[in-house]
């Protein structure tokens, strides 16, 4: 645009006239071109709307005319299982299941099988005890202080040093009361605080169990925990014997080491010599072990390994590794090692190469589950009992306790029952949420195609909606006993003939008296393509309206796009036509205002001519 000229020459408002002059073209060539795209893009904007509300009622439909040939997720299968009583057995559907009253008593249920050390590991004995520290027992547990004992009310208290072995305990417990109080260690790993008294046999002292004495141990001022490390809590005799055969084993110690407590464990390879490294394996799973493996390392590995089937723990009461098996069962679990005795060690196993076997006695087997389904037995190797066990297709079947005929409580009950029956919970929501779908659709439809509407009359899209009301009105020729949706409740209503209504009481009706009905008339397998279901007619009429090539609002949203595309070219020339005009009237008008101007210098200077 050329420079601007206010009018300095004639003193006319000359750019007031250009502007008024280029908004009365504007009004006249370029607001209804503008109006226009405006009105274009709401169209648009709408179609695209509409649009999204038919991908809304597609999906509506959809769950029912893919779910009832898709078992995976199939609402139609939906149960509700009740069980007289859950504190013995519940049962889920893992598809469809017929209704009917299960009779269920129950034997016995699965357990797991558990495999331990067939000995107590790193007990205490007659032959460790000058060697084994007292602050190694009960798995680095025990504590050296005071302690106190009392015979007949009177006090004896030694104190127990860090560096004290077993023995060293055992003697100053014996030395406090002149042999009164006497500790010892038997051949189980047992240790003992018994009171005694001299006996004379034949002119020679010796000391027999004084069960008439008053024996107490422990105070509430002593600093050694020997009584809770070593369990001896309960009296025996005229005494106290630990209730456990105390231990050595520190699981946190490496277990090759002599501090681990375990006993001799050895590396070696196929020759015979010493290795570094070994293996056990459990249940087909490998678990590699070497010097610095510790006991505690090795049970968070096998706890770490789903795949091992087994769950590992050490039983500090009483000193022995335990696996619990994590399947239940009457099967054993399955123990080897290669360059290594640890197993045998661990009293697991025992013999040695070909030899090695299950130590006897180490594995206690699970056993099965057995029940009686409707007075036909059933034994399992879970506590879940699946259809292909009971006969009972897609009925998954808990089992928790005996019932009364098998089990030691008289109160128990004799039998359990398993109601089943449909649930249409999911269908009725569905109905629901399609009715919905399909009245927001043609409220919108009916709303923008009005006079007052954004798209205005448009015969294809009132022609597709006519079909898809005519569907829901439509008579279905399916196997089923109905052929419309109103026999099932769904309809319009007097007072609305647009909209549709669900008469609840109708439909729970239908479905509880022939639910198979139900199915048909509104899908009977749209992806075969041969049905004559309702929804399956409704959903032939969307999704051609939705085909993104030739579809109804492919094709309307190509036409308004080139509209618009057309218009925005439109608005652009006559943007530009504009802009010339407004320069054309400045260079005029800038032309006119120097010619009044020098009009004006000669008028001036013949004026001072004249004078």
């Amino acid at each position: 645009m050329s420079s601007t000229i206010t009018g300095v020459g004639s003193g006319f408002d000359i750019e007031s006239w250009v502007s008024q002059l280029v908004s009365a073209k504007k009004t006249s060539s370029l607001t209804p071109l503008q109006t226009k795209l405006e009105s274009l893009q709401k169209t648009d904007s709408t179609i695209s709307s509409i649009k999204t509300k038919f991908t809304t009622l597609q999906s509506a439909l959809k769950a029912f005319t893919t779910t009832i040939y898709n078992s995976s997720s199939d609402m139609w299968t939906n149960t509700t299982i009740t069980s007289s009583n859950d504190a013995y057995a519940t049962a889920i559907s893992t598809g469809s299941v017929a209704s009917a009253n299960v009779d269920l008593q129950i034997e016995q249920i699965a357990t797991s099988t558990i495999a331990k050390s067939a000995n107590s590991l790193g007990t205490i004995s007659k032959e460790n005890i000058e060697s084994a520290k007292f602050v190694n027992l009960a798995n680095g547990q025990a504590k050296a202080g005071t302690f106190s004992m009392f015979l007949d009310g009177k006090e004896y208290k030694i104190e127990i040093a860090q560096s004290d072995t077993v023995q060293d305990v055992i003697d100053k417990i014996n030395t406090a009361s002149d042999g009164k109080i006497q500790a010892s260690v038997d051949d189980s790993g047992n240790f003992s605080i018994k009171a005694y008294k001299e006996q004379v046999v034949d002119g020679s002292t010796t000391y027999v169990e004084d069960t008439s004495a008053n024996l107490m141990i422990g105070s509430g001022g002593d600093t050694s925990n020997i009584v809770t490390a070593l369990k001896l809590n309960e009296k025996d005799g005229s005494g106290y014997k630990s209730a456990y055969p105390v231990s050595l084993v520190n699981t946190s110690a490496a277990m090759v080491s002599q501090e681990s407590g375990l006993g001799e464990i050895k590396f070696f390879d196929e020759d015979g010599n010493p290795a570094q490294t070994g293996k056990i394996t459990i249940n087909g799973v490998d678990f590699e072990i070497n010097e610095t493996t510790t006991l505690n390392n090795l049970i968070s590995r096998i706890n770490g390994n789903s795949d091992a089937n087994v769950k590992a723990s050490y039983d500090s009461l009483t000193n022995k590794l335990v696996l619990t098996s994590t399947q239940t069962g009457q099967s054993n679990i399955s123990l080897s090692e290669e360059g290594t005795n640890l197993l045998n060690v661990l009293g697991l196993t025992e013999g040695e190469g070909e030899n090695e076997k299950l130590a006897e006695g180490s594995q206690t087997l699970g056993q099965n589950a057995i029940a009686y389904i409707n007075g036909n037995k059933v034994i399992s190797s879970s506590n879940t009992i699946t259809g292909e066990a009971s006969g009972i297709a897609n009925l998954s079947i808990t089992i928790k306790k005996p019932t009364s005929d098998y089990s030691n409580n008289e109160k128990d009950d004799k039998n359990v029952t398993l109601d089943i029956s449909p649930d249409y919970t999911e269908v009725k929501e569905a109905l629901n949420t399609f009715v919905k779908a399909y009245n927001d659709l043609v409220t919108t439809i009916r709303t923008e195609t009005s006079s007052s509407g954004n798209i205005g009359h448009d015969s294809s899209l009132n022609s597709l909606l006519n079909n898809i009301r005519g569907v829901t009105s439509a008579i279905s020729d399916n196997d089923g006993a109905f052929s419309m949706l109103a026999e099932i409740g769904i309809s319009t209503s007097k007072s609305d003939a647009v909209n549709l209504t669900i008469d609840e009481e109708k439909l729970d009706k239908a479905l509880s008296e022939d639910f198979e009905s139900v199915k048909m008339l509104l899908s009977d397998g749209y992806t075969s393509k041969t049905d004559n279901g309702i929804f399956d007619q409704m959903l032939v009429d969307i999704e051609n309206a939705l085909d993104f090539e030739n579809g109804y609002f492919a094709n309307k949203s190509d036409s308004i796009q080139s509209q618009i595309t057309s218009m925005n070219s439109r608005i652009e020339r006559a943007t530009n036509r504009i802009t010339s005009y407004e320069e054309r009237l400045y260079k005029q008008f800038n032309k006119m205002d120097s010619i009044i101007s020098a009009l004006n210098s000669q008028l001036s200077a013949f004026s001072s001519y004249l004078g």
